[in-house]
């Protein structure tokens, strides 16, 4: 098998760019083969050539946006988990809440592609599939934050951290009014609190 030459690896880099500009600004209809070759100005035919079919184009996309995002993400959640080990001591959240707002603000399209594939894994079983092992890795890299702030369970809490993150990208993304000072509290409550249940019983 040949060799990928870097006019190859670029053309195709070149495609997913594109697919996802295309996913983030209209949704996963206007990911096309048309509008994506046409959008890269490269030759008809080659999402086929690259991807196979569009099914093949938008794993790539998942992979892609898994593989950026978590390179963004490890450092930081290292950090995070670092910071909250010495228990009871007390935590700066502003470095975190900065370094958080820059990776909401910085990685815009990113998320927005994101969230338009867990839409449609809503209604597409395979898709769904990929989402969820997608979804692991960020659930596992939680973890280790909630475990340093006395979780007793970090696999349930890892991902329930993480679908608060999402909550509140989501709501940076789409409303108005997601200020420095909420992302801050929201911080504060984040590193928070993990090992204590909120209604004093054992843990669920």
């Amino acid at each position: 098998m040949a060799r990928p030459t870097a006019t190859t690896v670029d053309r195709r880099e070149r495609l997913l760019d594109e697919a996802l500009r295309l996913l983030a600004e209209g949704g996963l209809q206007a990911v096309t083969h048309r509008a994506v070759e046409g959008a890269a100005r490269v030759p008809h035919g080659s999402v086929t050539y690259y991807f196979g079919s569009r099914d093949g184009l938008v794993g790539a996309m998942v992979d892609r946006l898994a593989r950026d995002c978590e390179e963004r993400v490890r450092g930081l959640a290292h950090d995070v988990a670092m910071a909250v080990a010495p228990r009871g001591a007390a935590i700066d959240v502003r470095p975190f809440a900065d370094a958080l707002i820059g990776w909401m603000d910085d990685g815009r399209l990113q998320h927005l592609a994101r969230f338009e594939l867990e839409l449609a894994a809503v209604r597409d079983p395979r898709l769904r599939a990929r989402m969820t092992d997608t979804a692991l890795t960020f659930w596992r890299l939680c973890a280790p934050i909630v475990l340093a702030a006395g979780s007793p369970d970090p696999e349930r809490d890892g991902r329930a951290m993480a679908a608060m993150v999402d909550g509140l990208l989501l709501d940076r993304l789409a409303h108005d009014g997601a200020d420095r000072g909420l992302v801050e509290a929201a911080v504060r409550h984040l590193v928070s609190g993990w090992g204590t249940p909120a209604d004093g019983g054992p843990p669920a």
